[in-house]
């Protein structure tokens, strides 16, 4: 909640004093909680206190009226917020972008305008940050890091990747492809799973069916989601004998037990 908050404030935020007050309604509604007039605004409420607290935001009080809500830098240091391009305009004077400038990760407006952000949970949306952060806003195809690197890097729990994972992948904004990897033609074959982000998928809303085929990593065996695993044993039930079906259940399991 406070993260798709936040990201939010972010996004509506271009220009200092980069003020973001708007009444608690109206973040509910954005972020599709239910009863955005009372229990919505609650909890959108006792977000804004707790990201006041962490020093993402400045809360200037007013008599009589909501408080104002100010940006502060992302990072949490309290300091005053600059918005990321203007660390990469050339200085007065020359023509050369700065060197060593922050690195950001852009975000399709679309997560905001087709209802994405309202759609994906905050392990789903923390995942989607770390994998367009990991793509360095190019390769958006074929990506691999070590599930300790979500721990150590971002704070991220396993059962919090997990499930940020399975969630992108059921609404297909990622497909999670089965790579292997060997040092030698004797060495024992080991499986990695890499993470496609469909960009595209961002063009339609979480309700529609992919309006373009997803990509899928060179050599990548996709990993087949949860309804591709049903129908397969359902379609096994019909035609075959329960040892056959069994097999198939069996081989599902060695599958997911290597899930990302």
């Amino acid at each position: 909640m406070k993260l798709k908050l936040l990201l939010s404030m972010l996004w509506i935020a271009v220009a200092a004093p980069y003020d973001v007050t708007q009444p608690a309604r109206v973040w509910a509604e954005l972020l599709g909680l239910d009863d955005p007039e009372k229990k919505g605004a609650a909890r959108v409420n006792a977000a804004v206190r707790r990201l006041v607290e962490g020093q993402f935001l400045e809360a200037e009080k007013r008599k009589g009226l909501p408080s104002r809500l100010i940006l502060r830098d992302e990072t949490g240091n309290g300091d005053v917020y600059t918005h990321p391009g203007s660390h990469w305009e050339p200085k007065k004077g020359s023509s050369k972008k700065p060197k060593n400038a922050p690195r950001y990760t852009q975000i399709p407006a679309t997560l905001w305008t087709n209802g994405w952000i309202a759609a994906l949970s905050a392990p789903a949306v923390a995942m989607l940050l770390i994998l367009l952060e990991q793509s360095k806003g190019k390769n958006f195809d074929g990506m691999w890091f070590a599930p300790s690197v979500a721990a150590k890097r971002y704070g991220i729990s396993e059962v919090t990747r997990r499930k940020g994972i399975d969630e992108l992948a059921a609404f297909r904004l990622i497909t999670v492809d089965r790579i292997p990897v060997g040092r030698g033609t004797l060495s024992t074959i080991r499986w990695r799973n890499t993470f496609s982000v469909q960009m595209a998928r961002f063009n339609d809303r979480p309700e529609d069916e992919p309006s373009q085929k997803p990509i899928v990593s060179a050599g990548g065996t996709p990993r087949p989601t949860r309804a591709d695993v049903i129908a397969r044993i359902q379609a096994l039930s019909a035609a075959s004998s329960p040892a056959e079906v069994a097999a198939v259940v069996r081989a599902v399991q060695e599958e997911q037990s290597t899930a990302p």
